[in-house]
């Protein structure tokens, strides 16, 4: 792609991406949350509302939690493999359009198994191909900002989604949010395809210096030879496990006895998070490269245990809707702190 300007060193020039294609980054993170919020949070309702008890409903989602985790670094090392990251996108956004089709239109046992393994498999695509183009278009110097960005447009997306969604499953029927889902995925296509592929350079991608000759990709092993990196690895994983599941079993006990309001009350569980992670975002994405990411993981890592032990203080829904607060600030820091600005070759594996 054309690059401009002075160099950050003598292989890092600093690229000059058109207007066009930074909007078009801009809104594919914006209607990407808008797929990605209805096949979450608001499937254990949906599950439930069609006879489904608590057992059958966490097996549908540790299903699809651990296919996410299990592709986790494949997905990481195929984008930094792939020159088409666009392509890569592209094929996960129509996956999950697939799955929540799926899920609307067959929603017993094994189809909704099918639908949460494809929908966990190919979600792990999403955080390093949006990193990885974010990267190769603006580069290293911009990239702490760019994160920042992203991650204001995804939650503002999120916000959208979980409003119009709620409102779609109060007023016409909770199915009626996976075809949502599925029509979402057009303007998302359209926001992929506004991002011009030549703008992308491959090697800052993947975090190479600009016709370097030390940016090949490294092995799994990698992981594990690097004694910081696997240690961030573990802590990324506990990360998930102790959250992924609170805002499921938050829906739940907020739609026990409440009808069509159940779907209202996870609506406002998702507002009150993303409006909180909209406002962090840009202030995540500027700390970020003044403090260093270990003081803003450790403050996202902290608010986690303090979070999961209000939930248990209380059953009143105004209480727990306000601990969704410290969910925005967990995941609105952690979301911005997993981008690495000085990635050296044992980064390359793609699996952060």
């Amino acid at each position: 792609m054309p690059l401009q300007g002075e160099a950050l060193g003598a292989q890092d020039p600093i690229p000059q991406p058109s207007r066009r294609s930074l909007q078009g980054l801009d809104w594919l993170n914006f209607f990407l949350a808008d797929v990605q919020t209805g096949v979450g949070p608001f499937l254990a309702i949906y599950l439930a509302g069609y006879g489904w008890d608590e057992q059958r409903v966490g097996i549908a989602l540790t299903v699809g939690g651990i296919a996410g985790i299990l592709t986790q670094t494949p997905a990481g090392a195929l984008v930094d493999r792939l020159h088409s990251k666009r392509a890569l996108i592209g094929a996960g956004i129509g996956a999950l359009g697939v799955g929540a089709l799926l899920i609307a239109f067959v929603p017993s046992f094994w189809p909704v198994m099918s639908a949460q393994v494809l929908i966990g498999g190919t979600s792990s695509i999403f955080g390093p191909a949006i990193c990885a183009v974010s990267l190769g278009i603006v580069g290293q110097h911009a990239f702490d900002t760019r994160q920042g960005r992203n991650q204001t447009f995804n939650s503002a997306g999120n916000v959208v989604a979980a409003v119009s969604m709620g409102l779609l499953g109060y007023f016409l029927s909770n199915r009626s949010i996976f075809f949502f889902v599925a029509i979402c995925t057009l303007p998302t296509i359209l926001a992929l395809r506004s991002i011009a592929p030549n703008e992308i350079d491959y090697e800052l991608a993947r975090g190479a210096k600009k016709d370097s000759l030390d940016g090949e990709p490294v092995g799994l092993s990698a992981l594990f030879k690097d004694r910081p990196l696997a240690i961030f690895f573990i802590c990324a994983v506990m990360f998930h496990f102790a959250n992924a599941a609170m805002l499921p079993l938050l829906g739940e006990m907020l739609a026990k006895g409440q009808g069509r309001s159940s779907m209202m009350f996870m609506s406002a569980c998702v507002v009150t998070t993303q409006l909180v992670i909209t406002m962090l975002a840009s202030w995540s994405g500027r700390k970020a490269g003044s403090w260093g990411r270990k003081p803003l993981l450790l403050i996202a890592f902290g608010v986690l245990p303090v979070r999961a032990m209000l939930y248990t203080l209380t059953h009143h829904t105004v209480a727990l809707l306000a601990i969704q607060i410290l969910d925005g600030v967990g995941a609105g820091i952690f979301g911005c702190g997993l981008g690495a600005r000085h990635r050296g070759p044992h980064a390359r594996h793609g699996s952060l």
